[in-house]
C-alpha cells in the first residue's frame, strides 16, 4: 500500500528515514528517478543509508510507477520519493494512484525563485505543480511529520500577492 508520496530533491535522507518512515510505519522506500537509477554508485549509497530491515527499490520513473501499480509490493507500507515535480507528473499521467503529494524540499539553485525556505521553483516546476493540482491531487509543503502542512495553493496565493506588491 502506498502510504506517502513526496517530492524531495535530496531523496533519501534523515527527514525521510528518521521522521516519515517511523511516523508512517513504512516498510519500504521507493525512489523513482531516471538519473539515480542509471548511476550505480548513487544507488548503492542510497541503499546502504537506510536502516536494516527497511526495503529500498530504486528505479526509473516508469519502472517504479509500474511496480506500485502491480501487486508485488501490496503488503508493504510504501513511501514513494521523486526528486522533482516533472517526474511526479509523469508518474501520475502513467496512472500512478496518488490522492495527495507532499513537497519536502525543492531547494534553491541559480535560476529558481525561492518561495519558501524549502521550496524554490522555476517556470517549469510551477507549470508541473499546477498541472498536478489541476489533476485533483492535494499538494502540501511539509518537511517533517511534526510540522503543520501548508497547502501549495496557499503558498501560490501568498507569492502572487507579494509579487503584485513588488516584493
Amino acid at each position: 500500500m502506498l502510504v506517502f508520496v513526496r517530492i524531495d530533491d535530496r531523496l533519501i535522507h534523515g527527514q525521510v528515514v528518521e521522521g516519515w518512515v517511523n511516523y508512517l510505519k513504512a516498510t519500504c522506500i521507493l525512489v523513482a528517478d531516471d538519473k539515480v537509477a542509471a548511476n550505480a554508485l548513487q544507488r548503492s549509497i542510497m541503499e546502504i543509508s537506510v536502516p536494516h530491515g527497511l526495503k529500498v527499490f530504486i528505479g526509473a520513473v516508469a519502472d517504479i510507477s509500474e511496480q506500485v501499480r502491480s501487486a508485488t509490493l501490496s503488503a508493504e507500507r510504501m513511501i514513494l520519493l521523486f526528486s522533482n515535480p516533472f517526474d511526479a507528473l509523469r508518474a501520475l499521467k502513467a496512472g500512478l494512484p496518488c490522492p495527495a503529494l507532499n513537497i519536502g524540499g525543492m531547494h534553491y539553485v541559480p535560476g529558481k525563485r525561492k518561495l519558501l525556505d524549502v521550496l524554490a521553483v522555476d517556470e517549469g516546476d510551477l507549470k508541473a505543480l499546477q498541472e498536478i493540482v489541476a489533476m485533483g491531487v492535494k499538494v502540501d509543503v511539509q518537511t517533517v511529520p511534526t510540522e503543520r502542512p501548508l497547502p501549495l495553493e496557499k503558498v501560490f496565493k501568498i507569492c502572487l500577492r507579494a509579487a503584485d506588491r513588488g516584493q
